[in-house]
């Protein structure tokens, strides 16, 4: 099918790591001294180091949709706002690939650590819930074939607000689950794993919203901060109300 294999293409060349670089780090954890720094440091320092590394990642998840044909196809208001409301969901789901269930640590800054490096956001239900949501996306063991087909199905859908050819963001979606669905049945015994998978999207839009709100609290108490030292892209697409 030509749509998914442009898709797992287009997965594949805009991956930070390749799966084979991921395996090579899995065991490179931060030090105990190297957590300490990171417990230690600002709230500010911290937020302002997570947003780079977000903002770093969702470039390449701009990549990834600009390389989809089908998302190309679409009119250019729909483009910007499938990619202002999913790209930080299709960040989630590529985190899955970056996290280690076995010690429950998730690659940041170029080593593996838990959720006590980032004690100092002061934000723990976010920690703990992007956490959780990894961890119980590892368990359907996808293959990148699936992570692929399912992050742009995440990214292209109809139910976002404002879209001006909702028909045409729903026939592509479906299109991409027709395949996934080919995929899952060709990989997997459990024939529930598109359920599950469709049924963790809520969770995944609830995770974004509880990052909004926590955004917005930092915010009030460091304006400064996000409008000056925080990343252009990342202001633009979170909080479109700085100057």
């Amino acid at each position: 099918d030509q749509i998914a294999q442009n898709i797992i293409k287009s997965h594949l060349e805009t991956c930070q790591y390749t799966m084979e670089e991921l395996h090579q780090l899995a065991w490179q954890t931060h030090t105990y001294e190297e957590i300490k720094v990171y417990q230690s440091k600002t709230r500010e320092a911290l937020w302002q180091q997570c947003a780079i590394q977000i903002t770093h990642a969702i470039q390449y998840v701009v990549e990834f949709a600009k390389r989809i044909t089908g998302f190309m196809e679409l009119c250019q208001n729909d483009q910007i706002l499938l990619l202002k409301s999913g790209c930080l969901e299709v960040v989630l789901v590529r985190m899955c690939r970056a996290f280690n269930p076995l010690n429950n640590t998730v690659l940041f800054e170029g080593k593996y650590g838990g959720m006590q490096m980032f004690k100092a956001l002061g934000s723990d239900d976010l920690v703990n819930e992007a956490f959780d949501f990894a961890k119980n996306l590892c368990s359907l063991q996808l293959t990148e074939e699936e992570i692929a087909l399912f992050s742009s199905a995440v990214l292209i859908s109809p139910d976002r607000a404002w879209l001006i050819e909702p028909r045409k963001v729903q026939r592509l979606q479906e299109k991409i689950y027709f395949a996934l669905q080919h995929v899952i049945q060709k990989n997997h015994l459990d024939e529930e794993t598109l359920t599950k998978l469709i049924a963790k999207i809520p969770t995944i839009t609830a995770l974004c919203n509880l990052h909004g709100e926590k955004l917005q609290v930092f915010k009030q108490s460091h304006p400064d901060i996000v409008n000056t030292l925080f990343p252009p892209l990342y202001k633009e697409l979170f909080n479109p109300d700085s100057t």
